[in-house]
Protein backbone atom coordinates (compact mmCIF):
# COMPACT_ATOMS: atom_id res chain seq x y z
CA UNK A 1 0.00 0.00 0.00
CA UNK A 2 1.18 3.62 -0.65
CA UNK A 3 0.76 4.37 2.85
CA UNK A 4 -2.25 7.04 2.37
CA UNK A 5 -5.36 6.36 3.83
CA UNK A 6 -6.78 10.13 3.26
CA UNK A 7 -8.69 10.82 0.82
CA UNK A 8 -6.47 14.49 0.86
CA UNK A 9 -3.97 11.78 -1.27
CA UNK A 10 -6.64 11.68 -4.14
CA UNK A 11 -5.45 12.54 -7.50
CA UNK A 12 -7.22 13.64 -10.43
CA UNK A 13 -4.82 13.05 -13.59
CA UNK A 14 -5.77 14.69 -17.05
CA UNK A 15 -5.58 11.90 -19.26
CA UNK A 16 -3.76 13.22 -22.66
CA UNK A 17 -6.66 12.39 -25.39
CA UNK A 18 -6.55 14.43 -28.38
CA UNK A 19 -10.23 15.18 -29.05
CA UNK A 20 -11.93 18.61 -29.46
CA UNK A 21 -15.47 16.91 -28.09
CA UNK A 22 -14.84 14.59 -25.53
CA UNK A 23 -11.80 14.37 -22.82
CA UNK A 24 -11.49 12.22 -19.59
CA UNK A 25 -10.00 12.84 -16.51
CA UNK A 26 -9.74 9.65 -13.57
CA UNK A 27 -10.35 10.03 -10.02
CA UNK A 28 -8.15 7.92 -7.45
CA UNK A 29 -8.93 7.10 -4.30
CA UNK A 30 -6.12 6.03 -2.04
CA UNK A 31 -5.77 1.83 -0.52
CA UNK A 32 -7.75 1.78 2.71
CA UNK A 33 -7.18 -0.12 5.81
CA UNK A 34 -9.40 -3.35 6.61
CA UNK A 35 -10.58 -4.44 9.99
CA UNK A 36 -8.85 -7.92 10.70
CA UNK A 37 -6.04 -10.14 10.75
CA UNK A 38 -3.89 -11.18 7.96
CA UNK A 39 -4.94 -14.66 6.60
CA UNK A 40 -1.17 -15.32 6.76
CA UNK A 41 1.46 -14.19 8.51
CA UNK A 42 3.55 -12.10 5.77
CA UNK A 43 2.61 -9.35 3.53
CA UNK A 44 0.94 -5.70 4.66
CA UNK A 45 -1.79 -5.20 7.00
CA UNK A 46 -5.50 -5.96 5.94
CA UNK A 47 -5.88 -3.44 3.33
CA UNK A 48 -8.08 -2.77 -0.45
CA UNK A 49 -5.76 -1.39 -3.44
CA UNK A 50 -6.58 2.38 -4.47
CA UNK A 51 -9.67 2.68 -6.49
CA UNK A 52 -10.32 4.43 -9.93
CA UNK A 53 -13.56 6.39 -10.90
CA UNK A 54 -13.42 7.53 -14.48
CA UNK A 55 -15.33 10.89 -15.77
CA UNK A 56 -15.72 10.85 -19.51
CA UNK A 57 -17.34 14.28 -20.61
CA UNK A 58 -18.52 16.60 -23.61
CA UNK A 59 -19.46 19.87 -23.66
CA UNK A 60 -22.77 19.64 -21.29
CA UNK A 61 -22.96 15.60 -20.59
CA UNK A 62 -20.56 13.32 -18.60
CA UNK A 63 -20.51 9.38 -18.20
CA UNK A 64 -18.95 8.17 -14.82
CA UNK A 65 -17.39 4.52 -14.97
CA UNK A 66 -17.08 2.82 -11.41
CA UNK A 67 -18.46 4.57 -8.07
CA UNK A 68 -16.11 3.45 -5.18
CA UNK A 69 -17.10 1.90 -2.15
CA UNK A 70 -17.17 4.27 1.22
CA UNK A 71 -19.23 7.18 1.72
CA UNK A 72 -16.17 9.30 2.16
CA UNK A 73 -15.33 7.62 -1.32
CA UNK A 74 -18.18 8.35 -2.97
CA UNK A 75 -18.84 11.90 -1.49
CA UNK A 76 -15.34 13.07 -2.46
CA UNK A 77 -16.07 12.30 -5.89
CA UNK A 78 -19.51 13.70 -6.18
CA UNK A 79 -17.47 16.56 -5.33
CA UNK A 80 -14.88 16.07 -8.03
CA UNK A 81 -17.84 15.43 -10.68
CA UNK A 82 -19.60 18.15 -9.66
CA UNK A 83 -16.36 21.18 -10.53
CA UNK A 84 -16.52 20.26 -13.79
CA UNK A 85 -20.01 21.24 -14.26
CA UNK A 86 -21.80 18.91 -16.14
CA UNK A 87 -24.57 17.08 -16.42
CA UNK A 88 -23.85 13.64 -15.10
CA UNK A 89 -26.40 11.12 -17.63
CA UNK A 90 -25.02 7.51 -16.79
CA UNK A 91 -22.80 5.49 -14.12
CA UNK A 92 -21.87 2.36 -15.54
CA UNK A 93 -20.59 -0.50 -13.60
CA UNK A 94 -17.96 -2.17 -14.93
CA UNK A 95 -18.58 -5.68 -12.97
CA UNK A 96 -19.90 -7.11 -9.22
CA UNK A 97 -17.28 -6.26 -6.89
CA UNK A 98 -18.66 -4.06 -4.04
CA UNK A 99 -15.53 -1.69 -4.18
CA UNK A 100 -16.23 -0.53 -7.27
CA UNK A 101 -20.66 0.18 -7.01
CA UNK A 102 -21.11 0.38 -3.07
CA UNK A 103 -20.88 4.26 -2.92
CA UNK A 104 -23.51 4.17 -6.10
CA UNK A 105 -26.85 5.66 -3.60
CA UNK A 106 -24.06 8.58 -2.54
CA UNK A 107 -23.73 9.33 -6.15
CA UNK A 108 -27.47 9.14 -7.17
CA UNK A 109 -28.38 11.39 -4.34
CA UNK A 110 -26.33 14.13 -5.73
CA UNK A 111 -27.03 13.29 -9.54
CA UNK A 112 -30.75 12.11 -9.18
CA UNK A 113 -30.96 12.17 -13.24
CA UNK A 114 -28.35 10.16 -13.54
CA UNK A 115 -28.99 6.52 -14.81
CA UNK A 116 -26.84 3.48 -13.20
CA UNK A 117 -25.97 0.49 -15.57
CA UNK A 118 -24.13 -2.36 -15.93
CA UNK A 119 -24.41 -6.24 -18.07
CA UNK A 120 -27.52 -8.54 -16.72
CA UNK A 121 -24.36 -10.76 -16.07
CA UNK A 122 -22.69 -8.34 -13.97
CA UNK A 123 -26.02 -7.70 -12.04
CA UNK A 124 -26.98 -10.51 -11.52
CA UNK A 125 -23.04 -11.00 -9.93
CA UNK A 126 -23.66 -7.17 -8.20
CA UNK A 127 -27.10 -9.26 -6.26
CA UNK A 128 -25.32 -11.38 -4.51
CA UNK A 129 -22.73 -8.41 -3.14
CA UNK A 130 -26.38 -6.95 -2.23
CA UNK A 131 -27.03 -10.09 0.31
CA UNK A 132 -27.10 -9.22 3.75
CA UNK A 133 -24.14 -11.79 4.35
CA UNK A 134 -22.18 -9.97 2.08
CA UNK A 135 -23.25 -6.19 3.48
CA UNK A 136 -22.09 -7.42 6.81
CA UNK A 137 -19.30 -8.57 5.94
CA UNK A 138 -18.26 -5.39 4.28
CA UNK A 139 -19.51 -3.21 6.98
CA UNK A 140 -17.44 -5.40 9.18
CA UNK A 141 -14.26 -4.41 6.89
CA UNK A 142 -14.86 -1.06 7.09
CA UNK A 143 -16.75 -0.15 10.30
CA UNK A 144 -19.12 3.25 10.01
CA UNK A 145 -17.37 3.65 6.21
CA UNK A 146 -20.19 1.77 4.26
CA UNK A 147 -23.51 3.71 3.03
CA UNK A 148 -26.51 2.78 5.04
CA UNK A 149 -28.48 2.50 1.49
CA UNK A 150 -27.07 0.07 -0.81
CA UNK A 151 -28.13 0.50 -4.38
CA UNK A 152 -27.32 -1.50 -7.42
CA UNK A 153 -27.33 -0.69 -10.79
CA UNK A 154 -30.26 -1.25 -13.85
CA UNK A 155 -29.69 -4.28 -16.71
CA UNK A 156 -28.24 -2.70 -19.66
CA UNK A 157 -29.16 -4.71 -22.16
CA UNK A 158 -27.40 -3.02 -25.01
CA UNK A 159 -23.82 -3.30 -25.89
CA UNK A 160 -23.22 0.76 -26.84
CA UNK A 161 -24.95 3.67 -25.48
CA UNK A 162 -23.53 7.40 -26.46
CA UNK A 163 -22.22 10.83 -24.99
CA UNK A 164 -22.87 13.54 -27.11
CA UNK A 165 -22.94 11.01 -30.05
CA UNK A 166 -19.98 9.68 -29.43
CA UNK A 167 -20.05 5.47 -29.08
CA UNK A 168 -18.79 3.89 -26.01
CA UNK A 169 -18.72 0.15 -26.19
CA UNK A 170 -19.38 -2.60 -23.74
CA UNK A 171 -16.64 -5.21 -23.77
CA UNK A 172 -17.61 -8.22 -22.07
CA UNK A 173 -14.73 -9.79 -21.02
CA UNK A 174 -15.99 -13.04 -19.15
CA UNK A 175 -13.88 -14.16 -15.93
CA UNK A 176 -10.93 -11.80 -14.87
CA UNK A 177 -10.69 -10.98 -11.30
CA UNK A 178 -14.40 -11.57 -11.27
CA UNK A 179 -16.74 -13.29 -13.21
CA UNK A 180 -18.32 -11.54 -16.37
CA UNK A 181 -15.90 -8.58 -16.01
CA UNK A 182 -16.78 -5.68 -18.47
CA UNK A 183 -13.86 -2.86 -20.05
CA UNK A 184 -15.34 0.15 -21.97
CA UNK A 185 -14.21 1.58 -24.91
CA UNK A 186 -14.25 5.37 -26.32
CA UNK A 187 -13.39 4.26 -30.06
CA UNK A 188 -13.71 8.56 -30.87
CA UNK A 189 -10.43 9.44 -28.17
CA UNK A 190 -8.79 5.85 -28.20
CA UNK A 191 -9.82 5.45 -24.30
CA UNK A 192 -10.16 2.04 -22.81
CA UNK A 193 -11.49 1.98 -19.41
CA UNK A 194 -10.82 -1.30 -18.29
CA UNK A 195 -11.81 -1.76 -14.80
CA UNK A 196 -10.53 -5.06 -12.99
CA UNK A 197 -8.87 -6.66 -16.35
CA UNK A 198 -6.36 -3.95 -15.85
CA UNK A 199 -4.46 -3.07 -12.87
CA UNK A 200 -1.54 -0.16 -12.86
CA UNK A 201 0.99 -1.09 -10.34
CA UNK A 202 -1.14 -2.67 -7.79
CA UNK A 203 -0.74 -6.12 -6.42
CA UNK A 204 -3.59 -8.08 -8.52
CA UNK A 205 -6.45 -9.90 -7.08
CA UNK A 206 -5.08 -13.58 -8.11
CA UNK A 207 -6.50 -15.31 -5.20
CA UNK A 208 -9.55 -16.32 -6.94
CA UNK A 209 -8.74 -17.29 -10.10
CA UNK A 210 -7.16 -20.83 -11.56
CA UNK A 211 -4.75 -21.60 -14.79
CA UNK A 212 -7.86 -21.87 -16.80
CA UNK A 213 -9.32 -18.86 -15.47
CA UNK A 214 -6.17 -16.71 -15.32
CA UNK A 215 -5.69 -17.76 -19.74
CA UNK A 216 -9.16 -16.18 -20.22
CA UNK A 217 -7.93 -13.00 -18.55
CA UNK A 218 -4.91 -12.79 -20.90
CA UNK A 219 -6.89 -13.24 -23.53
CA UNK A 220 -8.72 -10.68 -22.46
CA UNK A 221 -6.06 -8.54 -22.04
CA UNK A 222 -5.13 -9.19 -25.54
CA UNK A 223 -8.68 -7.83 -26.55
CA UNK A 224 -7.17 -4.45 -25.53
CA UNK A 225 -4.32 -4.47 -26.91
CA UNK A 226 -5.36 -5.00 -30.28
CA UNK A 227 -7.66 -1.84 -29.97
CA UNK A 228 -4.15 -0.22 -30.03
CA UNK A 229 -5.69 2.03 -27.67
CA UNK A 230 -4.30 5.92 -26.52
CA UNK A 231 -4.82 5.78 -22.86
CA UNK A 232 -6.11 2.71 -20.63
CA UNK A 233 -7.36 3.29 -17.26
CA UNK A 234 -7.17 0.76 -14.70
CA UNK A 235 -9.80 -0.44 -12.46
CA UNK A 236 -7.13 -0.20 -9.20
CA UNK A 237 -3.78 1.90 -9.78
CA UNK A 238 -1.21 3.33 -7.85
CA UNK A 239 -1.97 7.02 -6.80
CA UNK A 240 0.07 9.10 -9.59
CA UNK A 241 0.43 6.29 -12.00
CA UNK A 242 0.14 7.00 -15.40
CA UNK A 243 -3.02 5.88 -17.57
CA UNK A 244 -0.33 4.46 -19.93
CA UNK A 245 -1.49 1.72 -22.74
CA UNK A 246 1.60 0.17 -21.20
CA UNK A 247 -0.45 -1.37 -18.60
CA UNK A 248 -1.79 -4.26 -20.48
CA UNK A 249 1.07 -5.58 -20.76
CA UNK A 250 2.11 -5.33 -17.27
CA UNK A 251 -0.54 -7.19 -16.14
CA UNK A 252 -0.35 -10.06 -18.49
CA UNK A 253 2.84 -10.35 -17.11
CA UNK A 254 2.40 -10.08 -13.67
CA UNK A 255 -0.04 -13.19 -14.46
CA UNK A 256 2.75 -15.35 -16.63
CA UNK A 257 5.12 -14.94 -14.00
CA UNK A 258 2.52 -15.87 -11.65
CA UNK A 259 1.49 -18.74 -13.17
CA UNK A 260 5.24 -19.65 -13.90
CA UNK A 261 6.49 -19.27 -9.95
CA UNK A 262 3.27 -20.87 -8.67
CA UNK A 263 4.16 -24.40 -10.48
CA UNK A 264 7.27 -24.51 -8.32
CA UNK A 265 7.37 -22.97 -5.10
CA UNK A 266 7.15 -25.18 -2.54
CA UNK A 267 4.80 -22.60 -0.25
CA UNK A 268 2.77 -19.53 -0.04
CA UNK A 269 5.21 -17.50 1.42
CA UNK A 270 8.05 -18.44 -1.03
CA UNK A 271 5.67 -17.56 -4.24
CA UNK A 272 4.34 -14.08 -2.24
CA UNK A 273 8.13 -13.37 -1.98
CA UNK A 274 9.38 -14.34 -5.41
CA UNK A 275 6.37 -11.85 -6.87
CA UNK A 276 7.54 -9.39 -4.48
CA UNK A 277 11.04 -9.29 -5.70
CA UNK A 278 9.71 -9.23 -9.35
CA UNK A 279 7.58 -6.48 -8.37
CA UNK A 280 8.81 -4.39 -5.52
CA UNK A 281 7.05 -0.93 -6.04
CA UNK A 282 3.71 -2.54 -6.91
CA UNK A 283 1.32 -1.23 -4.13
CA UNK A 284 -0.78 -3.56 -1.78
CA UNK A 285 1.59 -6.13 -1.24
CA UNK A 286 -1.04 -8.17 0.58
CA UNK A 287 -1.60 -12.11 0.76
CA UNK A 288 -5.33 -12.24 0.62
CA UNK A 289 -4.71 -10.59 -2.86
CA UNK A 290 -2.43 -13.28 -3.77
CA UNK A 291 -4.30 -16.27 -1.90
CA UNK A 292 -7.44 -15.20 -0.92
CA UNK A 293 -8.88 -16.48 2.36
CA UNK A 294 -9.22 -19.29 4.20
CA UNK A 295 -12.76 -21.20 3.58
CA UNK A 296 -14.78 -21.60 6.87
Amino acid sequence: MDGTNGLKETTRVTAPVASNTLSVNVFTAPGKAMVGERPRPFGEPLGFDPATSTLIFGEHDAVLVDAMTTVAEAEALADWIALHNRNLETIYITHAHFDHFYGLSVLLDRFPGARAIATPKAVEGIQMYLSPPVQQLARRMFPGQVPTKLLGPQPYEGDTFTLEGHELRIIEQGRTDCPDSTSLYVPSIGLIVAGDVVYNQCRMYVGDTTPESRQNWIAALDRLAALNPAVVVAGHKKTGAPDSPSTIQDTKRYLQDFDRLQKTATSDQQLFDQMTELYPYWVANQSWLMFGFPQS
